[in-house]
């Protein structure tokens, strides 16, 4: 027998007969039916998932979608408060406007419609209930005269009764304290009128009630209310006689006429 000791030739296991060596080597930790499996931890860079908008949609797609919501709701609430604004303003108007007052509650102070705002003078509306208030003379520049083409062809006016009959020409003029067709001279009143069938309707009263030493048999009116009033304080003169014939009768303005008792009736 050899002085070396043959070991025992098991395949697959080696063992080592030196102790020292056998301390050395590296423990196995033996396998447990128990035991779980891990693999060793490895630390990765942390990765982000892409978040994807939803309904598959792009994101430029979906901002503009978000952006045109939010512009409706926004406009929704503005759109009903200013609704309601002035649902409240219309109703304050109505509960005013019998109170002929309507404050606003706008930045810049407003009213209401109310029959106050109306334009005096031509309003042709059907409140016949409104008091009238005619503008002042000195706010009146000129009036209404409706002279013919053909100022020397008479026009002819009745006054309400139809008892008094006058007949009239433009442009033609009977100066104070010219001759009259009656004798004597010319004198008058002078008021104001808005217009010749005023006047005339005015000398009609006088002549109907002829009383000793008030006569009116002619006027003279004259459409210029301004310039009539800061000179002479009137624009309707109710004449005491008629004017000769013999004596100027021009027929060459359309803003003031003249205008005689019809005998001829």
């Amino acid at each position: 027998m050899s002085q070396h000791q043959r070991v025992p030739d098991n395949e697959g296991l080696q063992v080592d007969t030196h102790v020292d060596q056998a301390a050395k080597a590296p423990e196995v930790i033996p396998y447990s039916q128990t035991s779980h499996y891990y693999n060793p931890t490895v630390n990765h860079a942390p990765t982000t998932k892409e978040q994807k908008p939803p309904f598959g949609l792009g994101l430029w797609t979906f901002a503009g979608l978000v952006a045109l919501l939010t512009a409706i709701i926004v406009g929704a609430g503005v759109g009903g408060g200013l609704g309601a604004a002035l649902a409240n303003k219309s109703s304050d108007c109505s509960v005013d406007d019998s109170l002929a007052s309507a404050p606003s509650a706008t930045s810049e102070p407003t009213s209401c419609p109310t029959n106050d705002n109306r334009t005096s003078g031509n309003d042709t509306s059907d409140d016949d209930t409104s008091d009238y208030a005619p503008k002042p003379p000195v706010e009146v520049n000129k009036l209404q005269l409706p002279c013919p083409g053909n100022k020397q062809k008479e026009t002819r006016f009745a006054s309400r009764d139809g008892k008094t009959r006058f007949k009239w020409w433009c442009g033609v003029d009977a100066p104070y304290g010219n001759a009259a067709k009656e004798g004597g001279r010319i004198t008058d009143i002078a008021i104001l009128a808005y217009s010749i069938d005023d006047c005339m309707q005015a000398c009609a009263n006088i002549y109907q009630r002829d009383q000793a030493g008030v006569a009116c048999k002619s006027i003279v009116f004259s459409k210029t209310m301004f310039s009539s009033y800061t000179s002479r304080n009137a624009n309707c003169y109710l004449k005491n006689g008629t004017k000769t014939v013999s004596s100027s009768w021009g027929f060459d303005s359309s803003d003031y006429a003249y205008a005689e008792l019809d005998d001829d009736d």
